[in-house]
């Protein structure tokens, strides 16, 4: 049974604004830590929602459904090969589907949608083992390991931690250091190489550092209790959505979980009762709930007109135009290889921003095809061949446009024409509905969709 079930999660379009942050705390198979993890988020102002893994990946919970997924700690099957070696396994290659899908691909697509995974100890050991941290080459490979204490024992103690300025993740923003306790035996990040170690430190991933009292990575024990590389206590991908750290920030929510809590409370009576640790719950949380506006475009587009706007309108769709024929030359028609360099990432970074601002018709859409609804896992605002597409399942080649007036404009006619033609030529199969037939014909949509999935 769900625990604090996740009422809402399905809510109308209307009520989106209105709802809380979603945070998925997983448990089961030997962690322990799921409770302080969920206390954090609901002390921070979210909803905390506690699932054993086993609900997931038999698909009686979608992670799809929350903003945040979070990884406690603990001794997922008791560490036996090695401290997160076997959950990260059974993410990896358990199939959840009859295509094939895996809770690993659930959670690229996750993130790809512009949502925040966080592991704290043996889930930042996972994390690190699936691969998805650092992820320096974006294909989800591991490129360090997390591996036994260099002092050869279980550390069970206080740590002073310094962040990164270079680190690019919104768990951090506002915090200089913070004093959290540590409290396992498999906390070494063990970095293979010199260029490895220089591709961390030059995008900032190495979030988080052991210090001594001058505020000085160290290395020295028991400052750095693990031995660990670069001083390393944590490490966010290049994204900063998915942030894992062997601390345990949950574990210090209220100033009297410290050790030295009475001292300090006489000598500053007035100090704040919040623990250090809840700061990064409450910045997750903040900052999943406040709206963003749209970075500037990858053209260089900027102030007002340069933003995405909800409503359907010929200033969106220009845009998107302009941007897709400044890229799409270049980029070599390929949905699966990134090897287009900066133009390709300025396409995915495009995608972001459109996933951002959806129109009123691509919201409720994508409400109704999300986590697998209709039984595939389909993908929003998605580059291929240098174009972005509304909805795509590339498991099924098939592609779902949703189209405002504008498309009936000569130009943008003759533009979807040729795009379209693109397209079919990479194999794909494109249907295409009205904004109004989204908003007022919902019902033949869908089954318009899955009588072109049943004949693929």
């Amino acid at each position: 049974m769900v625990q604090d079930s996740a009422q809402g999660a399905h809510k109308v379009q209307s009520e989106v604004q209105a709802d809380p942050v979603r945070a998925l705390v997983l448990t089961g198979f030997g962690i322990n830590c799921e409770e302080e993890f969920a206390a954090a988020y609901r002390l921070a102002g979210a909803e905390a929602t506690i699932v054993h893994f086993n609900q997931v990946l038999h698909g009686q919970v979608s992670i799809h459904d929350f903003d945040v997924l979070n990884f406690p700690g603990g001794f997922s099957f008791g560490d036996d090969l090695g401290s997160g070696v076997v959950l990260a396994n059974k993410l990896r290659y358990r199939q959840t589907s009859a295509d094939g899908r895996t809770l690993l691909d659930d959670i690229k697509q996750f993130i790809a949608d512009g949502k925040f995974v966080l592991g704290i100890c043996n889930g930042f050991q996972v994390l690190v083992k699936l691969g998805l941290l650092p992820n320096l080459g974006g294909d989800v490979t591991p490129e360090v390991t997390l591996t036994h204490n260099a002092s050869g024992r279980y550390e069970d103690r206080w740590v002073t931690l310094r962040v990164n300025p270079a680190a690019r993740t919104p768990f951090l923003t506002g915090i200089d250091r913070l004093e959290v306790p540590v409290r396992h035996g498999e906390g070494r990040l063990v970095v293979p190489d010199e260029a490895t170690r220089a591709a961390i430190e030059a995008a900032g991933l190495n979030c988080l550092s052991y210090i001594d009292a001058n505020g000085d990575g160290t290395s020295e024990y028991p400052l750095n209790p693990n031995g660990a590389d670069l001083n390393c206590a944590g490490l966010t991908d290049p994204t900063g959505q998915v942030f894992g750290l062997m601390p345990h920030p949950e574990a210090f929510l209220t100033a009297y979980n410290h050790p030295d809590w009475a001292r300090r409370r006489r000598q500053n009576p007035g100090a704040s009762e919040e623990g250090e640790g809840l700061q990064i719950f409450k910045n997750i949380v903040a900052h999943i709930r406040k709206p963003h506006p749209p970075a500037p475009s990858p053209a260089g587009e900027g102030g007002p007109d340069g933003h995405f706007v909800a409503e359907e309108g010929r200033p969106y769709y220009e845009r998107r135009q302009r941007r897709e024929e400044s890229l799409h030359t270049s980029i070599e028609h390929d949905v699966f290889t990134a090897g287009a360099g900066g133009k390709w990432q300025a396409l995915k970074q495009f995608s972001r921003e459109m996933r951002k601002a959806p129109t009123p018709a691509e919201d409720v859409l994508w409400q109704e095809v999300r986590g697998q609804k209709l039984g595939v896992a389909f993908r929003r605002q998605h580059a291929i061949a240098g174009y972005i597409v509304d909805f795509v399942t590339l498991a099924d080649k098939l592609i779902v446009e949703v189209d405002g007036e504008i498309h009936d404009q000569p130009d943008q006619a003759g533009y979807d024409h040729g795009r379209t033609q693109l397209l079919q030529e990479h194999g794909y199969r494109i249907i295409r509905f009205t904004n109004q037939q989204v908003l007022n014909e919902l019902p033949q949509v869908i089954q318009r969709i899955q009588h072109e999935l049943a004949s693929a």
